[in-house]
């Protein structure tokens, strides 16, 4: 929105729509098309974005949203793919034909990542971002970590070097080397050597949306954080220099409004978080900066990154949006276009949508989607290819046996211990000289399996931090490391013989603890020390690694969230494994113990000196974790005859309309069917009459009659195809192009490659009922 437009400034009264549902979310865009109707022709846009992706193709974990709303189990490409089609199909239903969808990125898509995609140079991530068809995108500080040039070998399809694992050449192979299809704007990196962008990439490019009679442009620039040098080895930047962001934001707006396009995005690889609609860091610094060089800049909405967290504000009238990482969840913001000024009729608006992969506290079963199979089947087959080195030996233990992440009475661990130590070693193998690092317990999900000749394997280390959290290194005073380790909520039951509460395991620091006087149960510190002895300073800032999650804020430590962002390393499974590797390549065996880096002050007894292991499952347990581990339910569609999957050899399944328990068994029919010997089944639920959205309650028995319960949510049936067996469509009311230089952007400097995108239909679904017409558009470049 122009800043300057006297009577658009009368007609800024949009909202932030974050939180309301989804339904109406799409009513209100579907209002809004409907009141501006009868005074001018418009368009309504959508715009779905993603930051800090970080190739974390099956990773969940836990999203930080609004009012640091906590959502469970989020993540995953194959989920994320579903979460945006519906979001499109939903906003396309509300708004009309007369609407344009862009899917956009704002950096640190790659770099960072957990073994499927990491192990494999990151192309697995490519081809899934081809897939959910992102079609702009920036550079983040993460693209540099193997340098620029690997990076655009990735975005390429160019051969691998032979460095790299085999496994690499024979996946990309696979795919036919199929190239990105994602074009990257970058406005403030450039050459030392001629002060051009790098690899021909264009600080920014522009899209046609159909409005009215007109073709009104959009412009997307690109920025990344200054802090590069900061944040990466020298030699993969030593070449660049790094411009303002500020001031090539307002260079660029004014060049595209000076040449008509006054509707502009920015997606920016900077750190941003807001309260309410307030929005802080340096996202709002360079906005406030933006409007005081530029003050008709028409900078519309602004796509943060990098630090991981929840944005939705706005500065001025510029909406400014990030949606934490990994996948977990996106940004849908959708504003109005209009042909007279060419410009969004009011600010743009959004909602933070989480991907939830299962019903949680705040995640009702019904908003759930289905992974696309396509990217599920993607990386099925890198885990598949990298197996070949998850596989392999990568250190030896000291002793055959586990290293046990059991902890004492107060919460210390032998593998917690290994852990940190690793993360210290590591971080400052790569120059960034830490005192400490710290880690959530929970985030440590199993013992480090041994064998019986003392191997330790790489899927082993990778079975204790599985979760691919980005390390962190942070600054924080004295105070603030104390602060934080108050808000550990340990507690010891005595009773259950088991720690409860939220608590940290360390290294590099010792510190003593009381028992807190409120009574609570928990512990308060005394007194606070390095490893050697040297007392730790209130005012004194010390350096440590800590992961993304707890940077965030995660289970409950806000203090992390004070601290200074000053650099970043791979996630915390490779750190784990890399260390075993360093270990064994320096001839050294893996061991760890309890060490008393904490223990309870004047020398007062430590509850449960001696860990107590982890307790054994209970048969039932057991054998309800086994039937889960085992099933897999297959998509059903409505007036399908069979429902099929696999479960236990064996397995007793039922399967009816309405869920049923031991308690109550009200369906009127139930299927049951007996599964093979290899686990298969298949059950002809014709005569239950599963309509769409309804769920089929599939129960799986064992041979001890323990149950496990599933529900498998109903799918609309195929459409009717043409009689050409195929689907195509082309609207002149719902158009967007790739600017091109040779010919509709005559009035415009150079901005990329000239494309021209076509829309295709490949999955069609035309619901009568709901008046809904579903598609995915697929872009293809002559």
């Amino acid at each position: 929105m122009k800043k300057k437009t006297g009577f658009l400034s009368l007609m800024m009264s949009a909202s932030l729509i974050c939180t309301l549902p989804l339904a109406q979310s799409s009513a209100f865009a579907e209002e809004e098309a409907t009141t501006t109707a009868a005074s001018e022709a418009t368009t309504q846009v959508q715009f779905l974005g993603v930051n800090d992706f970080h190739g974390a193709l099956s990773s969940t974990g836990s999203a930080y949203l609004k009012d640091n709303q906590k959502y469970s189990n989020t993540g995953g490409a194959a989920m994320l793919a579903s979460y945006l089609d519906r979001s499109e199909a939903e906003f396309t239903a509300a708004a009309g034909t007369n609407a344009e969808t862009f899917r956009v990125q704002a950096g640190d898509m790659v770099g960072a990542s957990p073994a499927n995609s990491g192990l494999l140079q990151d192309y697995p991530t490519v081809l899934a971002f081809n897939r959910m068809d992102f079609e702009i995108g920036t550079l983040g500080n993460h693209e540099f970590d193997e340098g620029l040039a690997e990076f655009n070998r990735i975005l390429t399809g160019g051969a691998p070097k032979d460095s790299f694992y085999p496994i690499v050449k024979q996946f990309q192979n696979q795919y036919k080397n199929e190239k990105s299809q994602t074009e990257i704007v970058v406005a403030n990196v450039v050459n030392k050597a001629d002060g051009k962008i790098p690899f021909g990439w264009q600080p920014y490019t522009t899209r046609e949306v159909k409005v009215g009679e007109k073709d009104v442009k959009i412009g997307f620039i690109g920025v990344v954080t200054t802090e590069i040098p900061n944040l990466v080895l020298k030699e993969n930047y030593e070449d660049y220099n790094f411009l303002d962001e500020a001031d090539t934001i307002a260079k660029y707006s004014k060049e595209l409004t000076d040449a008509g396009v006054n509707a502009i995005v920015v997606l920016a690889h900077v750190p941003s978080t807001s309260q309410g609609n307030k929005v802080s860091d340096a996202a709002a610094d360079i906005m406030t900066k933006v409007n005081q060089k530029n003050p008709d800049n028409s900078v519309d909405i602004f796509f943060a990154g990098h630090n991981h967290q929840y944005t939705n504000g706005y500065v001025g009238d510029t909406l400014v949006v990030q949606s934490t990482s990994q996948g977990k969840a996106y940004a849908n913001v959708v504003g109005t276009l209009e042909e007279k000024t060419g410009d969004f009729q009011k600010k743009a608006t959004a909602e933070i949508i989480p991907v939830a992969t299962k019903e949680t506290e705040n995640t009702k079963t019904e908003d759930l989607v289905e992974p696309d199979k396509e990217i599920a089947t993607l990386i099925e087959n890198a885990n598949t290819t990298v197996s070949e080195v998850t596989s392999k030996k990568i250190g030896t233990a000291a002793k055959a046996e586990d290293i046990s992440r059991s902890v004492n009475g107060l919460g210390e661990s032998a593998l917690g211990n290994l852990i940190t130590d690793g993360q210290v070693s590591l971080a400052n193998q790569k120059g960034f000289n830490v005192d400490f690092a710290m880690t959530n317990n929970g985030g440590i999900r199993d013992d480090l399996k041994v064998t019986a000749d003392g191997t330790i394997t790489w899927g082993a280390a990778q079975a204790v931090q599985p979760f691919g959290n980005i390390m962190q290194i942070v600054e924080m005073t004295g105070a603030q490391v104390k602060n934080a380790l108050n808000q550990q909520t340990f507690k010891w039951n005595a009773d259950k013989k088991q720690a409860e509460g939220y608590f940290l395991q360390v290294s590099g620091l010792k510190y003593t603890v009381a028992a807190n006087p409120d009574n609570s149960g928990t512990y308060v510190v005394q007194n606070l020390t390095k490893a050697d002895g040297t007392a730790i300073e209130d005012n004194q800032t010390y350096r440590m690694v800590i992961n993304d999650f707890l940077y965030g804020g995660g289970d409950g430590f806000s203090e992390f969230t004070k601290g200074k962002l000053v650099g970043a390393m791979q996630p915390d499974t490779e750190t784990f494994v890399t260390y075993i590797e360093s270990l064994e390549a320096s001839g050294q065996k893996v061991a760890s113990d309890i060490q008393g880096r904490k223990v309870m002050a004047d020398g007062q007894a430590i509850p449960n000196p001696t860990p107590t292991p982890n307790p054994t499952p209970t048969p039932s347990e057991t054998g309800v974790d086994a039937i889960k581990a085992a099933t897999k339910i297959d998509n059903y569609k409505e007036n399908e005859k069979f429902l099929t999957g696999k479960t236990i050899p064996n397995g007793k399944v039922t399967i009816s309309k309405e869920e049923k328990t031991a308690v109550t068994r009200q369906s009127t029919e139930i299927v049951t069917v007996t599964a093979g010997a290899d686990g298969k089944f298949s059950a002809d639920v014709s005569s239950l009459g599963l309509t769409r959205k309804e769920f089929a309650w599939v129960e799986v028995f064992d041979e001890d009659n323990n149950v496990a319960v599933f529900k498998r949510l109903v799918l609309a049936g195929s459409t009717t195809s043409s009689s050409s067996g195929s689907k195509t469509t082309t609207s002149s009311s719902k158009k967007a192009t790739t600017t091109s230089s040779s010919k509709t952007n005559q009035a415009l400097p150079k901005t990329g490659e000239e494309n021209n995108y076509q829309l295709v239909i490949i999955g069609g679904l035309f619901i009568l009922a709901g008046g809904v017409l579903y598609y995915r558009r697929k872009a293809s470049v002559n």
